[in-house]
């Protein structure tokens, strides 16, 4: 009898093929929504803050301009790409007797494994926001940034609550402020304006009543509800694990959360020759982090 080369795994992978990405493309995304999601060619990527200029200096008639230098902030952000991979075998068996459509589950699975990686590797950005280190030293959302910059102005900086809260009324207010008084570190003001306010699940009612009622929450004066006026989204993260906490966010452009493809995911098969098992692989390469700590501001909750 001929021999037919690796015709097992090719004989399944355009079905396979189809339901690992129609499954994939129905999983609805989150992390993009926060992220600034960019491409890459090479193996890794480096990011740095610029400090802009100070305040103009008044200039006397005959005297010299006063010339300013742009700063970097200390230390570059690397982000190294990751690769993340996960496979299942069908045996020859299996496919002669699949009567009950296990085959086509198994790519159903990867899907969701590949679907969920990306969004927990995403959202560990946030979950460790209070404590892993950033490039200053210190966590991503603090109450201690430092000023980077040569010609110090006032710091240490913070986009956090100086009292951890849980969301309401008033920790709205201050967290909104916080973000709204930023400065660079130069002490110019950036005028950033917060535009998603980013919460757990168990969070929704009260993000829904604080920014969606007429009149002001929890009180039975007749007062407006001034929070409706500040354009403010509110996104519910299924992958935050934190109960309580919660983050403002300014539009993409003006945070510095990144994600980075590398080599997008991909579905491949090959042949086992001793088994005579049919192998399907997913992969892909990606990096996520922060480069800088403005426009977002966050709390631990109560």
């Amino acid at each position: 009898m001929p021999s037919n080369a690796g015709s097992f795994s090719h004989l399944l992978a355009p079905g396979l093929w189809d339901i690992f990405f129609n499954k994939y493309n129905q999983y609805p995304t989150e992390y993009d929504k926060i992220f600034n999601i960019r491409n890459s060619t090479r193996a890794f990527e480096e990011d740095s803050e610029i400090m802009g200029l100070g305040a103009m200096v008044k200039k006397n008639e005959g005297e010299a301009i006063t010339y300013d230098d742009p700063t970097q902030a200390a230390g570059l952000k690397r982000y190294t790409h990751d690769a993340f991979a996960l496979g299942f075998r069908v045996t020859h068996e299996l496919y002669k007797d699949d009567l009950y459509g296990i085959i086509n589950r198994m790519p159903q699975a990867l899907s969701k494994s590949a679907h969920q990686t990306i969004e927990t590797q995403s959202w560990a950005i946030l979950n460790n926001a209070f404590a892993t280190a950033g490039r200053d030293g210190v966590a991503l959302c603090a109450t201690n940034h430092p000023n980077v910059a040569v010609a110090a102005g006032s710091g240490p900086y913070s986009n956090r609550l100086s009292t951890d809260a849980d969301l309401s009324v008033t920790s709205l207010q201050s967290a909104i402020q916080l973000m709204e008084t930023t400065t660079d570190d130069r002490d110019l003001n950036i005028m950033l304006k917060p535009r998603r306010l980013v919460i757990h699940p168990n969070t929704k009612w009260a993000a829904r009543e604080l920014l969606q009622s007429q009149l002001k929450p929890y009180t039975n004066d007749n007062e407006i509800n001034a929070l409706m006026d500040e354009d403010l989204q509110y996104m519910v993260s299924h992958y935050l694990t934190d109960t309580d906490a919660w983050f403002l966010m300014t539009d993409k452009s003006d945070h510095y959360l990144n994600f980075f493809w590398r080599e997008k995911l991909s579905f491949d098969n090959d042949d086992d020759f001793d088994t005579g098992d049919a192998k399907f692989k997913a992969m892909m390469r990606f990096s996520v982090g922060f480069s800088g700590w403005r426009g977002v501001v966050g709390t631990t909750g109560a």
